[in-house]
């Protein structure tokens, strides 16, 4: 059974960002990705930008232009995982682009190439082909090799690789979270990008949760961008890294890699993975804050109304004032009027009695 098409205008794009350039740039590569972005048609419904204390520069300057909302995740270090989840969690639409500020792409409607899939109810997550600056093929899907996620193809040529030029999707192990796309609902089932990995297998441990509930993870060769990998921060994995990576899914992972379930569903175990347990600390924590702003918008609400009252009463007091002085001037030009008329009288006056004192004084 398909599920209702849910396309790219309907999709929260969410970018972790540092602010960083490239070498020997000095444009920030944030600005290089939106402006990639700013090609989609119909254009996403809103890109989230996630920033933290290291981030550099100043965002506003050309994130006007389009709809998107910068949130910072918090204090400390660079934390990938945190940024994702932070930005997930504010996203409006039902399904979310996890993409990397260091990544380009070309056309209108890839972002819709990738949406179509999921369609398909047993499609959990869908990458794309990542391709370095010289085309050369950086990630196709993820496989492992002695516990290990290693990526397909890297390296190679698109023309080397059969792949490349699939016309369905490739079912892979995981796919990275360089360009990834999903649905809300299911990111927040599987509990979303784990605080055991801030940084590096965040991705490939998503994407084996979301295989252990049963979906599917492909990647879509025709939606091609450019990734500059590693530009913003050292391409290195620290040893802690890998140990609590295989220590988390060597007891089942050969299992689940051979053996996946062919009907999506939840399973109650991953409510106690701690990635769970960070997701909704961070989703009562968004609450709290919806619920603040909620606060905040009726008290802007009520203080607009009673400044509206105060105008309304001011306008009527004027009014008033208006009036007021509209009388007091017909009262002063009466005042005025019959001030003339007596002062004309009086002169008549005078006028009569000087002639009658002129005739008197004649006739003697």
């Amino acid at each position: 059974m398909m599920i209702p098409h849910i396309g790219q205008a309907h999709t929260s794009i969410i970018i972790p960002s540092a602010g960083r350039t490239r070498t020997r740039q000095k444009t920030p590569m944030l600005k290089h990705c939106l402006e990639s972005l700013s090609s989609l048609n119909p254009a996403p419904r809103e890109i989230v930008v996630v920033i933290g204390d290291e981030y550099e520069g100043e965002p506003a300057d050309y994130l006007s232009k389009m709809p998107i909302r910068v949130v910072h995740r918090g204090p400390g270090p660079f934390d990938f995982s945190r940024a994702v989840n932070t930005g997930v969690l504010i996203s409006v639409s039902q399904q979310v682009l996890i993409l990397n500020d260091d990544t380009e792409a070309e056309g209108t409607i890839w972002l819709q190439q990738m949406a179509d899939h999921l369609q398909d109810p047993n499609v959990g997550a869908v990458g794309a082909l990542l391709t370095y600056p010289n085309a050369h093929i950086q990630h196709i899907g993820i496989e492992f090799e002695q516990g290990q996620p290693i990526h397909l193809c890297r390296g190679k040529s698109p023309n080397e690789v059969p792949m490349v030029t699939a016309s369905e999707p490739i079912n892979v192990g995981a796919a990275t979270g360089a360009c990834l796309l999903m649905r809300k609902n299911d990111f927040l089932t599987v509990g979303g990008m784990s605080p055991e990995f801030p940084v590096s297998y965040g991705d490939v441990d998503l994407c084996l949760r979301l295989r252990r509930c049963g979906f599917r993870v492909v990647v879509d060769p025709k939606v091609q961008l450019t990734h500059h990998e590693s530009s913003s921060r050292p391409p290195i994995i620290e040893d802690w890294e890998k140990e609590r990576f295989t220590r988390r899914w060597s007891s089942n992972f050969e299992q689940l890699l051979e053996n996946p379930s062919t009907a999506p569903r939840a399973k109650p175990a991953d409510l106690l993975d701690p990635s769970h347990e960070e997701i909704m600390r961070l989703r009562d924590q968004n609450i709290a804050l919806a619920v603040q702003l909620e606060g905040l918008r009726s008290h802007i609400a009520s203080l607009r109304w009673s400044l509206t009252e105060q105008e309304n009463t001011l306008r009527e007091w004027k009014d008033r004032v208006s009036e007021r002085d509209t009388r007091i001037a017909e009262r002063d030009t009466r005042i005025a009027e019959r001030d003339n008329l007596l002062a004309e009288k009086n002169r008549q006056l005078e006028a009569r009695l000087s002639n009658r004192i002129r005739r008197k004084l004649n006739s003697r």
